[in-house]
């Protein structure tokens, strides 16, 4: 999420609150996009069967649970909004009334943000919250071109014992393009059947319990615990940021020991999507440098090194003046470097 702010480095430093500008056209942007998700999502609903694009694991999981529960669905999209908008709302409560008024601000966010993750994680019957909570945008609009613009002749055939009904060869084929024996295999590769597609949606993620479940309620819990040791100790102190990384990875040694001890097969055998989760979790590790002391005493220096020793190389200099830009972004805004 926070790469895509990369987007309006352009605004920064070019007039008066261009970072609040630029985040709050990420906002919005995100926003929309969340609107406009769903009108795809209606529309590929009224799609013939063999129109319909098979959605991901993580789509198909999180789909399942927004439609069986109301609770889910609110927990979810009330998670996102704070994802997208935490930012801004720091940045806004900071220039309006200071700092007092921000950290009780981010206190409030993390705090409902842990809230909303532990409502997803008993909703989800204990399993491991993946992020995003809600299904990201797969749809392409324009395969509802290739819908109205289709041939009116028949695209397909029904099986005769089965009743099911298939594509005719010639509906994956584009009149203007040469026939092909790539053709055939990117068609036939698309609809490959793996072990996750017919899994029930609920079995993508396991259950936890025992240690599992300590781990992962311990994992929702760490960025209000840093917030907390943040306010009582400060921003200088080792305090804050070596109680947060022992506790991310107190959770991920819990994690490995369940995968090995109560999971059949081990790590090697969970899913696509747990994987993927747990693989998102430990890049999040690289936030860290980006905190407290070692910011201040490690990665700051280098940053101002390398921004002074590209100062006057073409292109180089660009990429030390976007650094140089959101600098103050990093050491003062909270949520910019929060992983939360």
């Amino acid at each position: 999420m926070h790469s895509k702010r990369l987007t309006y480095f352009g605004l920064l430093g070019r007039f008066a609150d261009a970072e609040f500008a630029s985040e709050a056209l990420f906002a919005a942007l995100n926003l929309i996009g969340l609107y406009h998700d769903s009108i795809l999502v209606r529309a590929a609903e009224s799609l013939e069967p063999s129109k319909k694009p098979i959605p991901s694991a993580h789509n198909k999981y999180t789909r399942y649970w927004i439609n069986l529960s109301k609770t889910y669905q609110r927990a979810s999209f009330a998670l996102t909004f704070l994802q997208y908008t935490d930012v801004l709302m720091e940045m806004g409560v900071q220039k309006k009334w200071g700092k007092q008024a921000k950290w009780r601000l981010i206190t409030t966010i993390e705090f409902i943000k842990v809230i909303c993750r532990i409502i997803l994680f008993y909703m989800t019957q204990e399993r491991t919250v993946v992020n995003p909570t809600i299904p990201r945008r797969e749809i392409d609009p324009s395969i509802f071109n290739q819908e109205e613009n289709s041939t009116t002749g028949n695209q397909t055939w029904i099986g005769q014992n089965t009743r099911c009904e298939r594509d005719n060869l010639s509906s994956v084929i584009n009149n203007n393009t040469t026939f092909n024996n790539n053709i055939i295999n990117d068609y036939l590769m698309s609809k490959v059947l793996y072990s996750e597609d017919i899994r029930k949606p609920s079995e993508l993620v396991h259950r936890l319990h025992g240690i599992g479940k300590f781990a992962e309620l311990l994992y929702i819990i760490r960025p209000l615990i840093y917030v907390f040791a943040l306010q009582k100790y400060g921003n200088r102190s080792w305090k804050p940021w070596v109680l947060s990384i022992f506790i991310e990875l107190l959770a991920k040694v819990f994690f490995d020991h369940f995968y090995k001890k109560k999971v059949p097969g081990g790590y090697r055998w969970i899913s696509t999507l747990e994987k993927e989760e747990h693989k998102r979790r430990i890049r999040l590790f690289l936030f860290y440098i980006l905190r407290g002391p070692f910011y201040e005493k490690f990665t700051r220096p280098k940053i101002n090194n390398f921004c002074q020793s590209v100062s006057n190389k073409p292109i180089l200099s660009l990429f030390g003046g976007i650094l140089r830009d959101y600098q103050p972004l990093w050491e003062n805004i909270y949520f910019y470097s929060a992983s939360s």
